[in-house]
C-alpha cells in the first residue's frame, strides 16, 4: 500500500447491523487521491441514481486524505460527504481539528454509513474494532454534552463526531460538530445522519500513519513551517489574530455581505459598525489559543463571556464567515450577540452561513411585511437587533414557532412564506451563498453555480505563492472580467487537491505552490508535481460533475440571485457601480473545463484522457 493511507474502508450497514472491512485500492489512491475524490467516485459506483439522500439507501462517507495525521503542514482536514438533502447535488463539508487524524489512527481511511437503524445508534472504532452501539441516552443531548459523554467513556484521546438535535429533526441545516465546535458544515448532514438514527462516531487508537520517506517529510515541514511563520505575511496575520481579523478587511474591500447582500459595506453598513465587529472587540474575550492538528498558525481559540444574555463558556471563536453572516449581513454589529449565536449553533448543531443567512432573510421579509411580530413569537425582526439574532438563532436550532420554517433552509422557507420571498432569498440549488460577494470577486458567481453556496472551491481566486503571476489575486483588477473563467479551472484543480490530500487551505495559501506536491511525494511514494496535481484535481471536478448529471442536475442552467451579480448595482461602497459578468465567466470556464455549455456534460474525448471509460460510456451511452 501507498504511504500515507491506512489501507483500510469500513461499510457500515445500519439497517442490517453489519460492518465489512474493504481493502482501498492503489489505483484508486492515485486517481482520485482522497477525501471527496474517493469518496464521490465509491458513492458514484454503490449509490442508485436520483436517490433522495434522506432514503435510507442513501450514503454519507467521512473520509481523510493521505496527508491527514502526517508530518505535512496541517495535514487535519476530514470531510463529511454524499448527496445533499439541500441542493440534491454532491454535497461535501471540510474540516479540521484532530477528528480525521484520530480515524486514521483507528485504523480507517474512510467510514461509509447507507440503511437507516431503527433506534439510535453511535459507531465507536477502537483502535481497529468498529462496532455500533446504542445511543438512546444519548439522543437529545447536545453536541457538548455528547463530546463529555463519549470522551468520558473512551478517554480524552478519543475523538468525537456528532450531530445535534438539529440534525436529529432533520434541520437542512444541521451540521455535524467535533472538538466542542469544529464544524463540517455545509451540504445539511446532520440532517442525513438523524434520518439514519447515527449519533456520533467516536474513534480511539494509537496506529501510526505510514510515511514513505520519513526524512524528506520531516526536512520538507521544517522548511514550509518556517515559510508560514517567517515568510508569509498572511499566515502571520492569522498565526497572531485568526480569520476575525478578515472581517475588517473584507468589509473595507466591498467582500462582506450586509443587508441580506441588498446592502453596501461603508455606506449601509458605516465606518462605525465596521470599527464594533473590530477583531479586538472579539478578543477581550478570548480565553485560550487553539490549533488544529499539526498546524503551525493556530487561527483558532475559545472565549467566554462570565455573565450577562449572552453569556457562554469554553467557546470555540466564530470565524470570519460567521461574523459577516450574524454581523454585517443582519446589520447586526454586536460581538457579545454573534458569539453567542456562534455558539448556539455549535452546541445544536447548526451551520453558521445557513443560519445567519435565514436570519437575514427574516429580517428583510419583517421589514417587507411578510413576517409579522407575531409570526415570529414576539421578536422585533428589525435589522441589527442583537437580541432577535440570538433568539431566532436558538429557535432555528429547537425548530420552535418560525424557527421551524427556517430550519429548512432558504429555498423552503421562501415558498412557505409566499408573497415574493423567492425574490430576496440568496441561494443557489437551495444552499444559502456564503460570505464572499462575487461583486469583489467575479469568479465567484462560478463557484457558487457550480458548487452550490461553497467557497473554499478555487480558494476564493486566491492562489498560492509562486503560481501563474497572470492570475490576478483575490479581488484585484476586478472590471477585467476576461480571463477569469479560463484561469479558474487549474485554480478549482490545484484546490481539489489540497482538500482531498487532507491539508488545511491556509497552509496550502500560505507556502509555495510546490508544497502540497512535494508533501505527497515524500508521504505516499508517488512523485507528484505541479501538473500532475492539476490532472488528479481536474478527474476529481469531473467526477462531480459527472454524478450531477447522472442526477438529473443542470448546474449549468442554476440561477445565482442577480443581487450578488449587482444586478442593478449598488449605489454606495467599494463595489458601487460594478455587475458581474457571469455569462462570460461561466462560458470560459466551460470551455477550459471542456464541459458543455448546455448542461457542463465533461467531453467525452476529455474523460477518456483522464481513463474515465466507464463515467464516458454512462454519459453517452448510445
Amino acid at each position: 500500500m501507498l504511504g500515507g493511507y491506512m489501507g483500510r474502508i469500513l461499510w457500515v450497514d445500519l439497517s442490517e447491523r453489519k460492518l465489512t472491512d474493504q481493502c482501498l485500492d492503489e489505483k484508486m489512491c492515485r486517481d482520485y487521491l482522497g477525501g471527496y475524490g474517493i469518496g464521490m467516485r465509491m458513492t458514484y459506483d454503490n449509490q442508485k441514481a436520483s436517490l433522495d439522500p434522506l432514503d435510507p439507501g442513501s450514503i454519507v462517507a467521512f473520509g481523510t486524505g493521505p496527508l491527514t495525521g502526517s508530518p505535512a503542514v496541517i495535514g487535519s482536514r476530514f470531510t463529511v460527504m454524499g448527496k445533499s438533502p439541500i441542493s440534491q447535488t454532491w454535497g461535501d463539508a471540510n474540516s479540521g481539528g484532530y477528528f480525521g487524524p484520530a480515524l486514521k489512527r483507528a485504523g480507517y481511511d474512510m467510514v461509509f454509513l447507507t440503511g437507516a437503524s431503527d433506534t439510535p445508534v453511535y459507531l465507536s472504532i477502537d483502535n481497529g474494532r468498529a462496532e455500533l452501539k446504542d445511543a438512546l441516552e444519548l439522543w437529545g443531548m447536545t453536541t457538548y454534552e455528547v463530546d463529555s459523554t463519549l470522551k468520558g467513556l473512551y478517554g480524552r484521546d478519543s475523538q468525537v463526531a456528532c450531530i445535534g438535535p438539529a440534525g436529529e429533526r432533520g434541520s437542512l441545516l444541521s451540521c455535524i460538530i467535533h472538538d466542542r465546535g469544529r464544524a463540517a458544515a455545509r451540504s445539511g448532514f446532520g440532517a442525513v445522519l438523524g434520518s439514519k438514527k447515527v449519533k456520533a462516531i467516536v474513534v480511539r487508537g494509537d496506529e501510526a500513519v505510514p510515511v514513505a520517506d520519513a526524512e524528506k517529510a520531516k526536512a520538507l515541514r521544517s522548511k514550509y513551517v518556517r515559510q508560514i511563520r517567517v515568510e508569509h505575511v498572511g499566515s502571520s496575520q492569522l498565526y497572531m489574530i485568526g480569520t476575525p481579523a478578515l472581517f475588517g478587511l473584507c468589509a473595507l474591500g466591498g467582500d462582506a455581505p450586509v443587508k441580506n447582500w441588498s446592502g453596501a459595506c461603508l455606506g449601509d453598513f458605516d465606518q462605525s459598525q465596521i470599527e464594533s465587529l473590530h477583531h479586538d472587540n472579539f478578543y477581550k474575550f478570548k480565553t485560550k489559543k487553539y490549533g488544529c492538528f499539526g498546524c503551525p498558525i493556530a487561527c483558532s481559540g475559545t472565549f467566554d463571556i462570565a455573565e450577562g444574555p449572552y453569556a457562554v463558556s469554553h467557546s470555540h471563536q466564530p470565524e470570519y464567515e460567521t461574523i459577516s453572516a450574524f454581523g454585517s449581513n443582519c446589520m447586526n454589529s454586536n460581538p457579545e450577540s454573534i458569539i453567542k449565536a456562534n455558539d448556539i449553533c455549535n452546541s445544536y448543531g447548526l451551520d453558521t452561513i445557513g443560519t445567519g443567512s435565514m436570519i437575514a432573510f427574516a429580517m428583510e421579509a419583517y421589514e417587507k411585511g411578510l413576517i409579522s411580530a407575531e409570526d415570529a413569537g414576539g421578536l422585533d425582526l428589525s435589522w441589527g437587533n442583537p437580541d432577535a439574532v440570538v433568539k431566532l438563532a436558538e429557535d432555528i436550532a429547537l425548530g420552535r414557532g418560525l424557527g421551524e420554517v427556517l430550519s429548512m433552509g432558504l429555498e423552503r422557507a421562501a415558498e412557505a412564506i409566499g408573497g415574493g420571498a423567492e425574490s430576496f432569498a440568496v441561494h443557489v440549488q437551495g444552499e444559502a451563498i456564503a460570505m464572499h460577494d462575487p461583486r469583489f470577486e467575479p469568479a465567484m458567481s462560478v463557484i457558487y453555480r457550480m458548487f452550490p453556496g461553497k467557497h473554499i472551491q478555487a480558494s476564493q481566486f486566491c492562489k498560492p505563492p509562486a503560481f501563474d503571476d497572470e492570475i490576478p489575486g483575490y479581488g484585484a483588477d476586478r472590471e477585467r472580467q476576461a480571463g477569469r473563467g479560463t484561469q479558474l479551472k487549474s485554480l478549482e484543480c490545484l484546490c481539489n487537491v489540497v482538500n482531498c490530500a487532507g491539508v488545511c487551505v491556509f497552509g496550502y495559501l500560505s507556502t509555495h505552490v510546490d508544497c502540497v506536491p512535494e508533501f505527497l511525494s515524500a508521504v505516499t511514494g508517488v512523485d507528484m508535481g505541479v501538473p500532475e496535481a492539476i490532472e488528479v484535481g481536474e478527474r476529481i471536478s469531473n467526477m462531480r460533475q459527472a454524478f450531477n448529471i447522472r442526477e438529473g442536475v443542470n448546474l449549468v442552467k442554476t440561477k445565482v440571485p442577480a443581487r450578488v451579480l449587482g444586478a442593478p448595482p449598488l449605489g454606495a461602497g467599494p463595489t458601487a457601480g460594478f455587475s458581474v459578468d457571469s455569462d462570460l465567466i461561466l462560458s470560459e470556464y466551460l470551455d477550459a473545463m471542456r464541459w458543455s455549455h448546455e448542461d457542463g456534460r465533461p467531453s467525452k474525448e476529455r474523460l477518456l484522457e483522464l481513463g474515465m471509460e466507464d463515467v464516458a460510456r454512462d454519459l453517452y451511452a448510445s
